[in-house]
């Protein structure tokens, strides 16, 4: 066939040119009046999926992955509190996705608890693994929260006890906003399947943050879905604060709570003596005296849950024993967030 047939050799296109029409890699792009932009303006296209409406670049996404994994660090501390044991979290993910795809992925029977911001609208989800709540279950009640419990629905007793342990996790993930909105969450409502979720349209976008959890012999995620124009005020306000924001939030020390305040942990001092034969040692009895050098008086180390923090004298005043710190083996500033003297 010849090119007459098609139109005339004068409408046969350049390879350059097709890619142009195409959208490759040199797309015109033009004003509203028909004036192409010059390529040299610095203005460029970029492609946007209308199925995906959400304006968040990845590198907007990585800004709020860094406050989430400030969440998830007290997070994980209030809980270990309230169970008196244990609760390890570590962030698994922050993304954007569609309504219908998150309560897709909510596995029956489901632990999903329904809350309400008041001073945003919408309505957001926390999926809890249900494994993972009737283990909470079980420690709230006495146990010991290492069993391996079946895969069932929560009876009415077992789902207000759940709330307690939902309550801590709504209200930590509002505080992270204190710097640029006070939010007060409250629970409206349960679903045990994902099916029967309609608190937005199927096509709305929502941020979805995921935790991996574990706790005594179980683990299992946990997730919290906000629409994104329920959060919308507040992420344009926490990415105009810009990354210095973030670097000042991470240089603050760690929160002292008061409920610290009477905690007890065990604490040893111990010397670095000397060593002595299995024999010797199975031959010593009750009377027997140990001579010690004096100077190991000086070199006393004072252990906290097995590791030694401090090193320095110990001795007696009055009638009791002290210890005085001549050397810090660790910057427990660091590790407490409030002074030590």
């Amino acid at each position: 066939m010849s090119d007459e047939s098609l139109g005339g050799s004068e409408d046969v296109f350049d390879v350059s040119e097709i890619e142009e029409l195409t959208g490759g890699p040199t797309a015109p792009i033009f004003r509203s009046d028909g004036e192409r932009i010059p390529p040299e303006s610095g203005v460029r296209a970029i492609k946007y999926d209308f199925t995906n409406p959400i304006a968040l670049s990845d590198a907007d996404l990585e800004k709020l992955k860094e406050m989430s994994e400030r969440f998830v660090y007290y997070l994980a501390g209030h809980l270990s509190m309230f169970l008196s044991t244990e609760f390890d979290l570590q962030l698994e993910n922050l993304s954007a996705d569609l309504y219908k795809n998150f309560t897709g992925e909510v596995k029956a029977p489901a632990c999903v608890s329904l809350f309400k911001i008041q001073e945003l609208n919408g309505v957001c989800l926390l999926d809890v693994n249900s494994h993972l709540a009737v283990t909470v279950v079980d420690r709230l009640l006495g146990g010991k929260g290492s069993t391996m419990p079946e895969e069932r629905g929560l009876t009415d007793i077992e789902n207000a006890l759940v709330d307690d342990f939902n309550s801590i996790v709504v209200e930590e993930w509002c505080r992270q906003w204190d710097e640029f909105m006070e939010l007060h969450p409250t629970l409206i409502g349960r679903e045990s399947s994902g099916r029967f979720l309609q608190t937005s349209p199927p096509d709305a976008m929502v941020l979805t943050l995921t935790m991996e959890a574990s706790f005594g012999d179980v683990s299992g995620p946990i997730r919290i879905a906000t629409p994104f124009y329920t959060i919308e005020p507040l992420v344009h306000k926490a990415l105009a604060s810009g990354s210095s924001s973030l670097a000042k939030e991470k240089s603050k020390p760690a929160r002292w709570h008061e409920s610290y305040d009477d905690i007890t942990v065990p604490m040893s001092a111990e010397w670095d003596a000397f060593t002595m034969t299995v024999r010797d040692l199975v031959n010593l009895s009750v009377g027997d005296i140990v001579e010690m050098p004096l100077r190991l008086l000086s070199d006393t180390q004072l252990r906290i849950e097995g590791k030694t923090y401090f090193k320095g004298e110990i001795g007696k005043e009055g009638k009791r024993v002290a210890f005085r710190i001549t050397e810090t083996e660790v910057d427990t500033n660091n590790l407490t967030g409030k002074s030590h003297e």
